[in-house]
């Protein structure tokens, strides 16, 4: 009998861990030029030692998107993007992980303090590939081509480790944690009382049995709140990322006494908006690509 459960339990798990992959990819990449976007309003503020946060000043977002697209070409809104495609197993690792978390943890499923819990393990497990991939892209994204710009992800990697060495590539690997740590306590416990909440409103049996109208409302209105308030730490961490071997900042804390002494609160709030635009459509169609697989491969 538990040889037989556990063999159902080895199933979904393998389920969720493709719909988390493949979801996680197709969310990646369509709100990728958003990402680029924020990453460059959170260092504007602040010139790195190379100068090259210097190199420009927005606005904000549509303004970003407008100079990058007419000065430096669409493309740019695009550096990186070869990295998406690690992105499936690193959603497959957090899928896995916050399901599995869900089912050991005591208090239940349904328990918001379980749901904490998973989605800090998840988030743990999900950052050893994931920093890598975001610091990579990172350093090429606030780039604006030149002598000494990356030519492409592998060979941002190879002068990454050959100038800062090898440890360069996990740069915020703990303030990842302080980021998106917080922003799965607040989103992963809000999206899934908003949809048992949405299943009260519309009279559906059941969380599975949703509309989509309702899964997308969920995930957008969760994730945006989470995405605005922990915005500082997102600051701090790409300032963190981006800086190459001349480091302005020693640490976190150092970075946040200089942004707020430099920049004001402002400094810590900028990229809020385009955080928020490229954090809740992407956990959208994550999250709700994620059911509707599981629907699928369920049926």
């Amino acid at each position: 009998m538990a040889a037989s459960a556990d063999a159902s339990y080895g199933t979904l798990l393998r389920k969720q861990m493709l719909a988390g992959g493949l979801a996680g990819m197709l969310a990646d990449g369509v709100v990728y030029p958003m990402m680029t976007v924020k990453s460059r309003l959170m260092v504007q503020g602040g010139a790195s030692s190379s100068g090259t946060a210097a190199l420009y000043m927005y606005k904000g977002p549509l303004d970003a998107m407008f100079q990058i697209g007419t000065k430096e070409g669409l493309r740019t809104l695009y550096k990186g993007f070869s990295t998406v495609t690690q992105i499936a197993p690193t959603q497959a690792m957090y899928m896995a992980t916050y399901q599995t978390s869900k089912r050991y943890l005591p208090g239940g499923p349904d328990n918001p303090l379980t749901q904490f819990g998973g989605g800090v393990l998840a988030t743990l497990v999900q950052s050893s590939l994931m920093v890598p991939v975001e610091v990579i892209r990172q350093r090429q994204m606030i780039q604006t081509g030149g002598e000494g710009a990356y030519t492409g992800s592998v060979h941002a990697v190879k002068a990454i480790v050959a100038q800062e060495g090898i440890g360069a590539l996990y740069r915020g690997f703990l303030l990842a944690q302080l980021v998106w740590g917080p922003y799965n306590a607040v989103y992963l416990p809000l999206w899934e009382a908003n949809k048992r909440l949405c299943v009260r409103l519309s009279g559906a049996e059941s969380v599975e049995k949703l509309g989509i109208q309702y899964e997308l409302g969920s995930a957008f209105v969760s994730s945006a709140f989470a995405a605005g308030l922990t915005n500082p730490m997102d600051v701090i961490k790409t300032r963190l990322q981006v800086q190459g071997k001349n480091k302005q900042y020693s640490g976190a804390w150092d970075a946040a006494k200089k942004i707020y002494a430099h920049e004001g609160v402002k400094g810590l709030t900028s990229g809020i908006t385009s955080r928020m635009l490229w954090v809740a459509p992407s956990a959208t169609i994550m999250f709700t690509t994620y059911d509707q697989i599981m629907k699928r491969l369920n049926e």
